[in-house]
C-alpha cells in the first residue's frame, strides 16, 4: 500500500527501546533478545492497518517466545511509525537500524516502504519482508534483501480488470486514484488491461486525499456515463466516496468497485451502511482463511488485543515465520546470511504456500471477489483456472 503525502514531523513509536543490542550479530546463540523491526503507519488516517500489523507481530513474538524463541533467543518487536510518508519512513528505518534489528517485517504503504528499503540496503542489506506494500518497484530495484508476501499491483490490477469485465460485465469504466504510489500504479495497470479487453475508459483522474467532500468529482464521473466506477485509493477516501455515491443516487447508475486497499474493516467503518453493495477483490484474508494455524493465531490475537484481526495480520504471521525459518536454517543473524536463506526457504502458511523468486516476490495467490453486505465482506466469487466462478 502507498501514500506519499507529508503528514508531519517524524514520529517514532513509543515501542522503540533506547538501547541497541542483539541486532546483526554473527550467531543466534547470544542471550540478547532477537529484535525484529516493524514499520507501519501508527498515526494519521491510515493507522488502523498499521496497528493491526504491529499487533500481529507482537502476538507472534509472544507465541514464539513461549516455545523457546528463535534458536533459543527471545524475540522482541521494535516498531516505528512511518506515517505512510517517504521522509518519515527513512528516519523510522534509520532509527530501527540503530536499535539493532535483524530484519524489518511489516510495511503498509509502498511510498514509505520503498525508501525504507534503500536504508536497509545501505546497512549491509538488512532483510525487509513487506506484508502489504504492493508497488512493483519494491522488488524491481535489483536488491537482494527485499521480499514481499502480498500481490504486486501489476498482477492485482490485471485481476481487477478481469473481474470487472467477466463478473460485472463492465463496458464503460471510470477510474479514480489519489496520486499515491500504490493507487496510481493500480489504476494504470487496471486501465491498461481494461482497454485490452475492449472496455472504454470514460474517466481517469485523481482526487486529493483528506478532503471531506468529493461530490464534484463524482458528478464529473457520472457525466461520463460509466457502468462501473473503479477507485484504487485508500479506505478513508473510499468511505467518503461510497457515502456520496449513495447520497447522490449514483448507486442506481453505476457499480462501485474498489482496489484491494478497501478490503479492510476500516473501509466498512468509514463507509457505514453505504458501503453495502460495493465490491472488492483480494487474496486470502480473515474472511476466507482456514486451518488450525489460522484458528490458533486468531484466538491468540483476540486474547492479546481484545479485538478481531484485520486484513494483514495473517500476512505478518507468515512473514515472521519465514524469517524464523531463515534464521534457523543459517544459524546466523548476519544480513547476507538471512537474505540468502530467505531466497531458499519455503513455508506453507495461513495465506498459502510461499517461496520467493529471485526478485523476492511470491507466487501468485488465489483471488476472491467480495461483495459488502450487512456490514461485512461476503466472499461471492473466486478465481479458479483463470475464470471467475461462484464462491463455495
Amino acid at each position: 500500500m502507498v501514500n506519499l503525502r507529508r503528514l508531519g514531523v517524524v514520529a517514532v513509536s513509543a515501542a522503540l527501546v533506547s538501547t541497541a543490542c542483539g541486532g546483526n550479530s554473527t550467531s543466534t546463540s547470544s542471550n540478547q533478545p532477537l529484535k525484529i523491526g516493524v514499520t507501519a503507519p501508527l498515526s494519521g488516517n491510515y493507522a488502523a492497518p498499521g496497528v493491526d500489523i504491529v499487533n500481529a507481530s507482537k502476538v507472534m513474538a509472544d507465541t514464539l517466545n513461549k516455545s523457546g524463541g528463535i534458536n533459543g533467543r527471545k524475540v522482541q518487536i521494535v516498531s516505528a511509525d512511518d506515517q505512510c510518508d517517504a521522509q518519515v519512513g527513512v528516519q523510522a528505518a534509520e532509527n530501527l537500524v540503530s536499535q539493532g534489528v535483524v530484519a524489518l517485517v511489516g510495511g503498509y504503504c509502498s511510498g514509505a516502504s520503498i525508501p525504507e528499503s534503500d536504508v536497509l540496503r545501505r546497512h549491509h542489506g538488512i532483510p525487509f519482508i513487506t506484508v502489504a506494500s504492493s508497488n512493483p518497484k519494491f522488488t524491481e530495484q535489483g536488491y537482494n534483501n527485499v521480499f514481499r508476501v502480498i500481490l504486486r499491483d501489476d498482477f492485482a490490477g490485471t485481476i481487477d480488470a478481469g473481474f470487472m469485465s467477466s463478473v460485472l460485465k463492465s463496458k464503460r469504466v471510470a477510474v479514480m486514484h489519489d496520486n499515491s504510489t500504490y493507487a496510481k500504479a493500480l489504476a494504470e495497470f487496471g486501465r491498461n488491461e481494461l482497454q485490452k479487453r475492449g472496455a472504454t475508459i470514460t474517466y481517469f483522474d485523481a482526487i486529493t486525499p483528506g478532503q471531506r467532500d468529493y461530490t464534484s468529482a463524482l458528478t464529473r464521473v457520472a457525466s461520463t456515463n460509466p457502468d462501473t466506477f473503479y477507485f484504487t485509493g485508500y479506505y478513508p477516501e473510499a468511505g467518503t466516496l461510497v457515502k456520496e455515491w449513495k447520497d447522490l443516487g449514483l448507486d442506481k447508475k453505476f457499480t462501485f468497485m474498489s482496489g484491494s486497499g478497501e478490503y479492510d474493516p476500516a473501509y466498512i467503518t468509514a463507509g457505514g451502511p453505504a458501503a453495502d453493495g460495493s465490491t472488492v477483490t483480494f487474496p486470502v484474508g480473515p474472511d476466507t482463511a482456514t486451518g488450525k494455524d489460522f484458528e490458533s493465531f486468531r484466538s491468540a490475537y483476540k486474547a492479546a488485543t481484545g479485538k478481531d484481526m484485520a486484513t494483514y495480520a495473517i500476512y505478518e504471521h507468515d512473514a515472521i515465520m519465514l524469517l524464523k525459518l531463515a534464521i534457523e536454517k543459517t544459524k546466523s543473524t548476519k544480513p547476507a546470511d538471512i537474505d540468502s536463506a530467505l531466497h531458499q526457504v519455503s513455508y506453507s502458511g495461513i495465506t498459502g504456500s510461499i517461496k520467493f523468486d529471485k526478485k523476492g516476490d511470491r507466487q501468485q495467490l488465489s483471488m476472491v471477489g467480495f461483495k459488502v453486505s450487512g456490514g461485512r465482506f461476503v466472499p461471492t466469487w473466486k478465481l479458479t483456472g483463470g475464470k471467475w466462478v461462484s464462491y463455495s
